[in-house]
């Protein structure tokens, strides 16, 4: 058996599931080797085989030639299997400084005394950051370090524990594209020390750029594997079981009346004078590069952000949108962009996350609530966008990206909404929760006009039936998809056509 963490045959049941089923996979030292695939691929299964999360599974494990059996974390440990977490916070103390936690396991295991010397353990810490290159501030409590900082206090602890073979679930879901960025040049340089790097990731674009070979799980078994290169077009063909086109829904494009206009909205420095309409059985999209506005648009139609100057029409009458209250009161409804942040209530189940905005629907007398009807509108929606799994009970936080937005629109989708506002509602989601989601807003545009705000150029054109460019805070052109290519899309937001 050759060098490395290589697995064999990987299976795992639940009762009446099974989330794993012969998987083969190796991680050599010194490569970065990509695991994709739609959510409850089994890729988090996978992941928690090899970490020592399940104390029994099918098939066998060798780390450097040698059979192990990982049914514990420590046994990971011992081998120098680390995992980092998309929910990082796990793994940390945040009352604790940054040193604190970079020797938590010699602190716990009592083996430098009752007493320990503060300046002397800063010093170890700021010598042991140094060395390994991490620029972090010893003293720094971590509950005040960014995402992205925790993420290397983690791996900074696991290089102390003499790391081989490193796991990053998610790694960039939740950070900037400045931290992103910064985050792929740390693999790049592990994977020059030697490390072995398992990289398990939605963003298709990474993989392409960091990756040394790439396996794509699919309902629990292995359809795919490449080593460099390879072409993004058959791993999400792989990834769906079907041509890459298939993820758009057709477009059947029958507009009727003209449910929303704007003229003239003005409000600086991001949204300068904008007009636009949306009607009825249309998806519209709006894009452009980042910073352009798109956000600030959707904010002023959902009455999060009050404009200077313009007005706002719903079905011909002119509207005051002093509030999203004001909005949804109207049935204007808005997906927004950081959707943990802004559009969910993580502690709180999918029940409560789905009636939120639709209460008084359920008060009765006194204003007790009628938690039968509410469970009754919760599975409803929970069918409609094929949320998994399909529990009203569960909470949010538990659930994967792409499912946390099917949350939050099968929330507005139950308020019979006449304008339906997506903020980049792909952001962060798996291929097939892409697919789910693009399926929803053109089911929704059935009733209601859509929106849908977003950067990637060929999502815009995949999804909608016109489409709208903005560039520095202005809709800069307009016109159906099948004019549009994605060229002269660019060539507008960039202001190249000029």
């Amino acid at each position: 058996m050759e060098q490395g963490l290589v697995a064999r045959g990987l299976g795992k049941r639940f009762p009446g599931v099974v989330a794993l089923k012969g998987v083969d996979f190796e991680l050599l030292p010194g490569r970065v080797h990509a695991l994709v695939g739609a959510n409850g691929a089994g890729k988090s299964t996978l992941i928690k085989i090899l970490s020592g999360y399940y104390p029994s599974y099918q098939g066998e494990v060798w780390v450097d030639g040698r059979p192990v059996r990982l049914v514990r974390p420590d046994l990971a440990f011992r081998h120098g299997i680390e995992v980092v977490h998309q929910e990082v916070d796990t793994a940390l103390v945040p009352g604790l400084s940054v040193a604190e936690n970079l020797f938590l396991e010699r602190l716990a295991g009592g083996g430098t005394g009752v007493w320990v010397s503060p300046r002397r353990l800063l010093g170890e810490a700021g010598a042991a950051l140094e060395r390994l290159g991490f620029a972090l501030d010893p003293a720094a409590r971590v509950e005040d370090l960014s995402l992205h900082q925790k993420q290397l206090l983690v791996i900074a602890r696991a290089m102390l524990r003499e790391l081989r073979y490193l796991i990053l679930d998610e790694p960039t879901a939740a950070l900037s594209l400045t931290e992103a960025e910064r985050l792929l040049e740390l693999v790049n340089r592990l994977r020059g020390q030697g490390i072995g790097v398992l990289y398990v990731t939605h963003r298709l674009a990474e993989v392409e750029r960091i990756a040394d070979q790439v396996t794509v799980l699919r309902e629990g078994t292995r359809v795919a594997y490449w080593e460099r290169p390879f072409a993004l077009a058959a791993i999400v063909e792989a990834m769906l079981g079907a041509p890459p086109g298939a993820i758009f829904p057709p477009r059947r494009p029958e507009p009727g009346e003209t449910i929303l206009s704007a003229r003239g909205l003005f409000r600086p420095p991001r949204v300068q004078g904008v007009d636009l309409t949306l009607r009825r059985g249309e998806v519209v999209a709006l894009t452009g590069l980042a910073g352009a506005g798109k956000t600030e648009l959707l904010r002023l139609l959902f009455g999060a952000d009050r404009p200077e100057a313009g007005e706002i029409r719903l079905l011909g009458r002119p509207v005051r949108l002093a509030s999203p209250t004001a909005a949804v009161r109207l049935g204007i409804y808005l997906v927004p962009e950081e959707r943990r942040r802004q559009g969910l209530i993580l502690d709180k189940p999918v029940r409560e996350n789905l009636s939120l905005p639709f209460l008084k629907r359920f008060a009765r007398f006194l204003g007790w609530l009628d938690r039968d009807a509410e469970r009754g509108f919760a599975k409803q929606q929970i069918q409609r966008v094929r949320l998994s799994p399909p529990d009203p009970e569960r909470p949010v936080r538990l659930l994967s990206g792409g499912n946390q937005q099917k949350v939050v629109v099968g929330r507005w989708l139950g308020g019979l909404p006449r304008v339906l506002l997506f903020d980049e509602p792909t952001q962060g989601v798996d291929v097939g929760a892409k697919r789910e989601l693009y399926r929803l807003a053109r089911e929704s545009a059935k009733g209601a006009a859509v929106l849908w705000a977003t950067a990637e150029i060929d999502e815009a054109l995949g999804v909608a039936d016109r489409v709208l460019v903005m560039r520095d805070g202005r809709v800069v052109a307009a016109f159906p998809t099948e004019e549009a290519d994605r060229q002269r899309v660019l060539a507008y937001a960039t202001g190249a056509e000029a």
